[in-house]
């Protein structure tokens, strides 16, 4: 064999052996391509899995009146670009309460313009006839307070780009994957109105990645690319994490007992405090029971407890939006102000 032919069949092979690094390199950053698109599309999946559990959630009784107060923010975490996180979460929350038709949702964090409006009325600066009337706000049964712990907009982040030469051509290609994971996470707190109890309090977290493609061709003296880039993690995280909360609280919500109170009684009627919002429907029978005694402790001034007794049951005959009538059954004696409940 001749010095050229030896040379020529080195060459030969140093291509090979060049082609094929160039090859599995190639195809080991494709994996890790793929492999970043995999876990994208877990994120989606979480988030779809529980918009379909919100869907599909439901509820059977009478709701409970939940009121919902801004949530506690401070530092970088009161406000990011501008927006209130804390009022703006709660908003969110109160909407997507709403939207589980399981509750009568109570929005306190736009409560001052109503009572502005009440003090108009009062102070005659508008018609009293046709302003808003004192003391009509609904009373809430449970209070539900929360507390922005971590709003992160970049949690992590990172990338990966592949490229290689192409022998036959005069460019190389490039190939490339980068993305972030935004965080947030919330504690929640649901409190007994009428005590002002804890009654449970809960931890919900979400996470969202955002990611981009990038694709490009290398010239020795020019390059150009693309790339696709799917925005807003921060808004889809936060969407998740309140997802989250509305399930764990219709858990938490569902053991809260239902009650309402006797408005007005007769003999033969019993008007009660519960209209169309509330869920209870023509037919159903509740107990009415009436209190006996109240303990109040005499150190704090805090009531601790009221002692009740069952004096019956009615039967509901009609429902209005604002108020329900009933009829008592076997001779129940009712007066204003017992409660009536499951």
């Amino acid at each position: 064999m001749t010095h050229d032919s030896k040379r020529n069949r080195y060459r030969t092979e140093r291509t090979m052996n060049t082609r094929t690094r160039m090859t599995m390199m190639t195809l080991f950053g494709l994996l890790l391509l793929g492999v970043a698109a995999f876990a994208d599309a877990a994120d989606d999946l979480d988030a779809e899995e529980i918009q379909a559990r919100l869907e599909s959630l439901t509820c059977s009784g009478p709701k409970t009146r939940v009121a919902i107060y801004g949530f506690y923010a401070t530092g970088k975490l009161a406000a990011f670009e501008g927006y209130n996180v804390g009022d703006g979460l709660a908003a969110q929350l109160a909407t997507e309460l709403m939207r589980t038709d399981c509750f009568i949702v109570l929005d306190r964090t736009g409560l001052s313009p109503v009572l502005r409006e009440q003090e108009l009325a009062l102070a005659g600066v508008v018609n009293r006839e046709t302003g808003p009337a004192a003391g009509g706000l609904i009373g809430a049964e449970v209070i539900i307070k929360g507390a922005v712990t971590e709003y992160e907009p970049n949690k992590r982040g990172g990338g990966l780009t592949v490229g290689a030469a192409v022998p036959s051509l005069p460019f190389g290609v490039r190939l490339g994957r980068n993305g972030s994971r935004a965080h947030v996470g919330l504690d929640i707190s649901v409190i007994d109105a009428g005590t002002g109890q804890v009654k449970s309090a809960h931890r919900v977290t979400a996470d969202s990645r955002s990611g981009g493609w990038t694709l490009g061709l290398d010239h020795e003296r020019a390059s150009i690319g693309g790339d696709r880039f799917s925005k807003s993690p921060l808004g889809i995280a936060a969407r998740n994490a309140l997802g989250k909360a509305v399930l764990t609280l219709a858990d938490a919500l569902g053991d809260v007992p239902w009650r309402s109170q006797v408005v007005d009684a007769s003999d033969n009627t019993v008007f009660l405090n519960a209209g169309v919002a509330t869920g209870i429907r023509e037919g159903d029978v509740y107990r009415v029971s009436t209190v006996v005694r109240t303990l109040v402790d005499p150190a704090t001034g805090l009531l601790l407890d009221t002692v009740e007794r069952e004096v019956g049951a009615v039967r509901i005959l009609s429902v209005e939006e604002k108020y329900a009538m009933a009829e008592p059954l076997d001779d129940t004696r009712v007066k204003r102000g017992d409660y009536v409940h499951l």
